[in-house]
């Protein structure tokens, strides 16, 4: 904003006769800017030099703006004859040099030959010598001659307010820093960059310098000064406390050091010592909990302590060994075996349910589960002799499960496609998957939408059958009829002949009276007797498996008030749970089930 300003009076001042209207709208901006500055109503960071280059071009400004309101004055009045001086002196055409070497002298300014004021022309002198002062932060100066200019010219309101403002700043201190001498303001600005990247010493040399130079210019007393000193006491010894916070920190007493660098942060707000504190009280936390963890009686939860384990090895890399985190370690490697056995324990149960499971969904969560389980193993102990077989062996398994499931996909979009009463493509590919899960909804379905598929093959193979029956007994006939006829062709036909016929005679024959042998006695054959055939009736729909109970793998679904019948066996069995288990047969019209189930499920007369 001000260099938009300086740059439009540098344009106004060099052009050859610039009007009234930009020259008063120059000056009234540029003067307005400069004031709302120095009573700090604009924070917007303003250089020095540009502070100077614009208080020069006001002075320009208001010099031509009073050189012309004199010539319009002296118009009025009848036109005196001009002196020798002046003709001599009468002015050229030439350029108006408006931006002169910042810091040099002002006492050279090509204006003052042109100028004509409507002020006493000592009055002015002083004034020019006043506001050069008021300026340049000389206040103690400023004040006398801006006295001398109200001796002589009362009525000049400019002296007055310059005049009351620059006691204002000798009493009260409260100089704004763009109203301070060159170079105190130069010091003053090094004095806050030094500050804000926390060069504290460097910051109070500059200060120093800063106050050096007002005592020069006759300013004993700057609040704002006063008050960045006292800041930059504080931040050193906050600094200084926050440094021994640190050290204790890496002395390993994070207590000690949470105390020094949390006074540190009290003292001073800085979002570096008030972040290092909170992220030390969450540490101390993290500590606390887990030693409320490893400290629990009874079954630990797994799940607990791994994260434990986790965050205790970051904390661990952060502070080192220190004896805090020492102690905890060591009781974690108290009760690891402890939670690590029943973590595989818990793996192997999931891993024997996935393969006991009747669906597929049941299948994938308990192998998802297992999986689950073997990540909290490796979190607590990474290299157990277990864990890799295990985790391959669920991985294997959850990959037969997924492709059993794939399976199942394409078996329905196969169907869908096939000739509903001979889906020969969707049985060959489902076929696996229907003997794996045959209680899973989907393939119950599946089973629903291919129950024409056996009709139709063992029918259209039972006609075939009957056909090739039918053919081989007409044939067999015709056959056996062609034969008859060829033997018969090959028998002769019988002729009547005459013969004689002998009489018999009787002649006498002696008889052979018979011994009796002596016969034996039958011996006893034992005929086997049938065993009697037992049967119940199951009391509810349940599953046969291949053992005594839930642990093993299901077989297939007997319904409830189904009559099976039971199966003897040498000895009796018990399932986990101390309830005992009969082997039955279960037949259906396409298949017989043959598995244990528990015997309280059973009615048997």
């Amino acid at each position: 904003m001000l260099k938009d300003l300086i740059l439009k009076a540098k344009d106004i001042l060099e052009e050859t006769h610039p009007s009234g209207q930009d020259l008063a709208e120059v000056e009234n901006g540029l003067s307005a800017y400069l004031e709302a500055i120095a009573t700090e109503r604009i924070s917007e960071p303003v250089s020095f030099e540009e502070l100077d280059h614009a208080n020069r071009l006001l002075r320009e400004i208001r010099r031509e703006r009073s050189r012309r309101l004199a010539e319009a004055q002296s118009q009025e009045r009848p036109a005196a004859k001009p002196s020798p001086e002046k003709e001599t002196s009468a002015p050229q055409k030439e350029r108006v040099n408006v931006s002169p070497q910042l810091g040099e002298d002002d006492a050279y300014d090509p204006l003052k030959k042109f100028l004509s004021s409507s002020h006493d022309p000592e009055a002015e002198e002083l004034m020019d010598a006043a506001e050069e002062a008021f300026y340049g932060g000389n206040y103690q100066k400023a004040i006398p001659l801006f006295e001398k200019v109200l001796q002589i010219e009362p009525g000049w309101s400019r002296a007055q307010e310059h005049h009351d403002e620059a006691e204002e700043f000798l009493r009260t201190g409260n100089i704004p820093s763009v109203a301070l001498p060159p170079e105190a303001g130069k010091a003053y600005g090094k004095a806050q960059s030094a500050a804000r990247v926390f060069r504290y010493q460097t910051a109070l040399d500059y200060l120093d310098e800063a106050f050096q130079n007002l005592k020069e210019a006759g300013i004993n007393r700057w609040r704002e000064g006063e008050d960045l000193r006292q800041d930059l006491e504080n931040q050193m010894q906050a600094h200084e406390v926050y440094q021994e916070g640190l050290t204790l920190l890496n002395q390993g007493d994070i207590q000690g050091g949470l105390s020094k660098i949390q006074t540190a942060a009290s003292a001073v707000a800085l979002p570096e010592y008030v972040d290092k504190a909170s992220e030390i009280r969450d540490d101390l936390s993290t500590l606390n909990e887990i030693a409320d963890i490893v400290n629990l009686s009874g079954n630990i939860p797994p799940m607990k302590l791994a994260d434990s384990r986790v965050k205790l090895d970051r904390l661990s890399v952060k502070y080192g060994e220190i004896p805090q985190i020492s102690r905890l370690r060591n009781r974690m490697e108290i009760i690891l075996p402890a939670v690590t056995a029943a973590v595989i324990e818990s793996v192997q149960r999931n891993k024997r349910k996935g393969e006991s499971a009747s669906t597929l969904k049941a299948a994938k969560e308990a192998y998802s589960q297992a999986e689950e389980q073997l990540d909290i193993l490796q979190s607590l102990q990474p290299d157990h002799p277990q864990s890799q077989s295990l985790r391959s062996s669920i991985k294997d398994s959850l990959q037969e499960v997924t492709k059993l499931e794939d399976s199942l996909q394409r078996a329905n979009q196969s169907l869908n496609s096939e000739n509903r009463f001979f889906p020969r493509n969707a049985f060959k590919i489902s076929k696996a998957v229907r003997t794996r899960f045959p209680e899973d909804p989907e393939v119950l379905d599946l089973k629903h939408r291919l129950r024409w598929y056996p009709i139709t093959l063992y029918g259209g193979g039972i006609l075939a059958g009957i056909l090739i029956l039918v053919i081989l007994w007409f044939g067999g006939r015709g056959i056996a009829g062609l034969v008859r006829q060829r033997q018969l062709a090959l028998t002769p036909s019988p002729t009547a002949t005459g013969t004689i016929t002998p009489t018999p005679t009787i002649t006498p024959t002696s008889t052979v009276t018979p011994t009796p042998t002596p016969e034996r006695s039958p011996t006893p054959v034992y005929s086997p007797t049938a065993t009697p055939v037992i049967t119940g009736t199951v009391l509810r729909t349940l599953f046969a498996r291949e053992g005594c109970y839930e642990s093993y793998r299901a077989v297939g679904r007997i319904p409830e008030g189904a009559v099976v019948s039971l199966i003897a066996i040498p000895n009796r069995v018990f399932d986990n749970l101390n309830r005992e288990c009969v082997l039955v047969e279960y037949r259906t019209e396409d298949r017989a089930i043959i598995g244990y189930v528990p015997l309280v499920d059973m009615s048997i007369p």
